[in-house]
C-alpha cells in the first residue's frame, strides 16, 4: 500500500534524505524499469531525480500547487489499492503505460511526494516528446491536419483556446476529447507542451473498404446467370443451418456507419431493405443518409436484406433482424468524413436498441497502428461492454517482397483496436460474374500480386483461399489480428438507386457484385447477429457480452489451413490457426449455432490480479478440448508502444497435474486446442496476471469450452 507524505516539512526531510543517497527508490529488477511509449523505451530514473529536485525548490517558494499530467512507474504490479491511496492523496490515475505505470494528474508537490514511497520506483511529468505520432515525421510537406487528443473532455475547450492562440494553426472541435488542427510541422513540437494533450497524430483519412476495380474488368453478362446460392456469400458461412433452426436474427437490431443506404427514406427503400427502421445523417455537410456511392446499401443487404426481389435467393445473413443507419458520406467532401466520436457513431445505434455495429471502412495511412481512434474503439467497448463493434481489416494485401505469399503487418486502424472484432476476407466461390481475371492481370497486379502461386490465381474459384487483398497482420506491437474471416470476393448484394457506379458490376437490375474486406464486414455482423439469437434464445444469455458473442464466433469457425496453394514454400497459412492471415478462420454458421454440451461462460464481476477462476471438464480417452477466452479489455493510451492493458490468461491442467497454456502477455484473445488427451477431469483456469485498470479492480471476461 502507498503511504504518501503530505507535509511539507516532512517533504523536505525527507528529499534530502533521498537525495543523499542519488537514488529515488530502490527499483526491483523484475518491474517497473522500463517506460515502454512509442517513442521509445525509456527509463525515468534520471528525470525523476531531476523532478523532485525542482520540486523541492518549488515548494519551498510556494509554486507547487498547479495541477499537471505525471508518469507514476510502481516497482511491481498495480493494484486498485494503490490507486485509491493515489485518489486519497490528490492524484487522479488517468491511464495504464506499460511496464507498471500511471499517467496521473496531480499537482507537483503531491506527485514529488509519491516518489518518496517504497512502492513507487520513478515520477517525471509527461513529457511532450512522448506524445508525439512517429508518424507525423513521414510528412513528405511543410503543413499538415492532426488530430489532438486531450485527457480529457472538460479541457478541450481550454486546450483548443490555447491551440488558437498559437500563430499558423487553426483547429476546431471532433467530438470528446478530440480536435482537429491544421499547423506546420515547425508548431508541432511547441503545441506538444500544452498541458492536458495526451497524443498527436496525423489526422486519417477513412475510406470505404470495397476494392476499386475498372470496368474493363468487369465480366459482362447479357443475362442474369442462374441463383447458384453462393452469390451472397452466405451459403459458404453454412448461414442456412442457422435458418433452418430457426436463427435469422429476429429481435436484433443492428447498427451500420457507411456511405448511407439507398434513398435515405425508409418508405421508399429498396424492398430487399424493408427492415432498416431508422437512419441518421452522420456526413459533414449532410442532410439526408442517403447513399449515392453505393456502397452501404452492398454493406446493409449483406446483414439484413430480406431477399424479397429475388425469392429468398439473395440475402443477407441476419434477414429477420433490424438495422440503424448512419450516414457518414459528406457532399463537401465527396468521401467519408464525420465527427470522430464513438460516442456519436455508435452511441446513438445503441441507444436505439442496436448490440452490434458494423463498419466496412479505416485508415490505410500508419497500418498496424494503434493510434488514437483504435484506442476509442476500445473505449467504447469499455464502457458499453454488450456492444461488439466490428471492422473491417482493410485491402491492403500485397506481395511486396516477390515471394509468392502476401506480406504481414498491414491491418489498418480502427481495425487495430483490440476489443472489436476484425475481419479478413476470404474467397467466394463463384465463376461467373463479376471479376473474373487472374490477380496479375488487374490494374497495379503486376507490382501487388505478380509471382505465383498468387499471379494466376483468380478471385472466387476456392473456398478456403484467402482473398489475396485481404489485410494481414500482427499490428505493430505484435497482436493477432484479424481474428476471423468471411467471403469477401465477387459478393452479390442489394444495389443502390442512388448509387453512380455498379461497383463489380450489376446482377440484374436489383444487386451488384463487389468486392473487399468491405463485404466480409457485414456478413460476419450477420452471423453475429444471429448468434445473439442463439444466445439469448437457446442458451439464456438475456444479455450476453460483446466478449460472449466475439468469442462464440471466433471458438466455432473453420481453420481454411493449409490455404489454396497446398503446402511447401508457397503455402498460403504458414500455421493452423490462429495465425495473421484468417485469424481463428472462417465464420461457421453450422457450429456457431449448435454448441451442444459445449460450457459457455460470460463472467461480467471478472477476476482481479492474482485471482484465479476454475471450470471441471470430464474428458473422454482420446478426445480433445477446445478453449476459448476473450475479454473486452481497458483502452490502451495511444502513446504506449503495447496496447494490451489487463492480463488474463487460461490454462488447462489436467488430473496429474501437467499444465497447457500459451502465457499470452500481448492478446486478449486466446484459444487452446489439445488433442488426443486421456481420459480424465481435467480444470479449465482463468488467472488475473496483471489487473491495472479493472472495474472496480477487476476484469469481466467470456470463456468457451467444447470437447471435440
Amino acid at each position: 500500500m502507498i503511504r504518501l507524505s503530505v507535509h511539507t516539512k516532512f517533504f523536505i526531510q525527507a528529499f534530502a534524505t533521498l537525495m543523499a543517497f542519488s537514488s529515488v527508490s530502490s527499483t526491483p529488477a523484475s518491474a517497473g524499469e522500463i517506460l515502454r511509449l512509442k517513442a521509445g523505451e525509456i527509463r525515468l530514473e534520471t528525470a525523476s531525480k531531476q523532478f523532485i529536485a525542482n520540486s523541492a525548490k518549488d515548494i519551498l517558494s510556494g509554486r507547487s500547487n498547479a495541477e499537471q499530467y505525471f508518469i507514476l512507474q510502481f516497482a511491481g504490479q498495480i493494484s486498485e489499492s494503490d490507486k485509491a491511496e493515489l485518489r486519497t492523496q490528490g492524484i487522479e490515475p488517468k491511464t495504464y503505460l506499460p511496464d507498471d505505470a500511471l499517467i496521473v494528474k496531480a499537482s507537483r508537490r503531491n506527485a514529488a511526494a509519491a516518489a518518496l514511497s517504497p512502492e513507487i520506483s520513478a515520477v517525471a511529468p509527461y513529457a511532450a516528446e512522448w506524445k508525439i505520432s512517429p508518424d507525423i515525421f513521414d510528412i513528405a510537406q511543410d503543413h499538415g491536419t492532426f488530430m489532438i487528443s486531450t485527457f480529457d473532455d472538460a479541457l478541450t475547450d481550454e486546450v483548443l483556446n490555447e491551440l488558437n492562440l498559437v500563430p499558423g494553426v487553426q483547429a476546431h472541435r471532433s467530438g470528446q476529447r478530440g480536435i482537429i488542427a491544421q499547423m506546420s510541422l515547425g508548431n508541432v513540437g511547441r503545441i506538444a507542451r500544452i498541458e492536458g494533450i495526451e497524443w498527436i497524430q496525423t489526422l486519417p483519412v477513412f475510406i470505404t473498404f470495397d476494392l476499386p476495380m475498372a470496368a474493363e474488368f468487369i465480366t459482362p453478362s447479357a443475362t442474369v446467370p442462374p441463383i447458384t446460392g453462393y452469390e451472397s456469400g452466405t451459403k459458404l458461412m453454412k448461414m442456412e443451418n442457422a435458418w433452418k433452426r430457426g436463427f435469422s436474427g429476429k429481435g436484433q437490431v443492428v447498427g451500420m456507419a457507411d456511405t448511407g443506404v439507398d434513398t435515405g427514406i425508409i418508405s421508399t427503400m429498396h424492398p430487399d431493405l424493408s427492415n432498416v427502421v431508422k437512419g441518421y445523417a452522420m456526413g459533414y455537410g449532410s442532410k439526408t443518409w442517403e447513399d449515392i456511392n453505393g456502397h452501404g446499401t452492398h454493406v446493409c443487404g449483406s446483414v439484413i436484406g430480406t431477399g424479397a426481389v429475388s425469392n429468398g435467393g439473395i440475402r443477407g445473413g441476419a434477414y429477420n433482424a433490424t438495422m440503424v443507419v448512419d450516414g457518414l458520406w459528406s457532399p463537401i467532401m465527396n468521401n467519408l468524413a464525420f465527427k470522430t466520436d464513438f460516442n456519436i457513431i455508435v452511441g446513438k445505434p445503441y441507444a436505439d436498441g442496436a448490440r452490434i455495429h458494423t463498419n466496412s471502412w479505416g485508415s490505410p495511412q500508419n497500418l498496424g497502428a494503434y493510434d488514437s481512434f483504435a484506442s476509442q474503439a476500445d473505449a467504447y467497448m469499455w464502457e458499453n461492454p454488450e456492444m461488439l463493434m466490428i471492422f473491417a481489416a482493410g485491402n491492403s494485401g500485397v506481395d511486396a517482397n516477390k515471394d509468392g505469399r502476401i506480406d504481414e503487418g498491414s491491418v489498418s486502424s480502427p481495425g487495430t483496436a483490440k476489443n472489436v472484432l476484425t475481419v479478413g476476407a476470404s474467397e467466394n466461390l463463384l465463376a461467373e460474374g463479376g471479376i473474373q481475371r487472374a490477380h496479375g492481370t488487374l490494374r497495379g497486379g503486376d507490382k501487388n500480386w505478380g509471382v505465383e502461386p498468387i499471379k494466376s490465381d483468380t478471385l472466387s474459384n476456392n473456398a478456403d483461399g484467402m482473398a489475396c487483398f485481404s489485410s494481414r497482420g500482427p499490428t505493430k506491437d505484435g497482436r493477432l489480428k484479424p481474428e476471423i474471416v468471411a467471403p469477401g470476393t465477387n459478393i452479390v448484394s442489394v444495389l443502390s438507386t442512388k448509387a453512380k457506379e455498379k461497383m463489380w458490376g450489376e446482377f440484374g437490375t436489383d444487386y451488384v457484385f463487389a468486392g473487399g474486406t468491405s463485404m466480409a464486414t457485414p456478413l460476419t455482423a450477420g452471423a453475429a447477429a444471429v448468434v445473439r439469437e442463439y444466445l439469448v434464445k437457446d442458451r439464456g444469455f438475456a444479455t450476453p457480452s460483446a466478449a460472449l458473442l466475439k468469442a462464440s464466433l471466433i471458438h466455432t469457425a473453420k481453420d481454411m489451413y493449409p490455404g489454396q496453394y497446398g503446402t511447401g514454400p508457397k503455402q498460403e497459412l504458414p500455421t493452423r490457426r490462429p495465425n495473421v492471415h484468417e485469424g481463428y478462420g472462417r465464420v461457421d454458421m453450422e457450429q456457431a449455432t449448435s454448441l451442444g454440451n459445449a460450457v459457455l461462460v460470460d463472467d461480467k464481476a471478472g477476476l482481479g490480479l492474482n485471482e484465479t477462476k476454475g471450470t471441471s471438464v470430464f474428458v473422454q480417452n482420446g478426445k480433445g478440448l477446445r478453449v476459448t477466452l476473450v475479454y473486452t479489455d481497458a483502452p490502451g493510451a495511444a502513446s504506449s508502444a503495447k496496447a494490451l492493458v489487463n492480463d488474463l490468461d487460461v490454462q488447462i491442467v489436467s488430473s496429474s497435474g501437467k499444465v497447457y497454456e500459451k502465457a499470452d502477455r500481448t492478446n486478449n484473445t486466446e484459444m487452446l486446442e489439445i488433442a488426443n488427451l486421456p481420459e480424465g477431469t481435467y480444470q479449465v483456469l482463468v488467472k488475473g496476471m496483471n489487473v491495472p485498470q479493472g472495474k472496480q479492480g477487476k476484469q469481466p471476461y467470456a470463456l468457451l469450452i467444447s470437447r471435440y
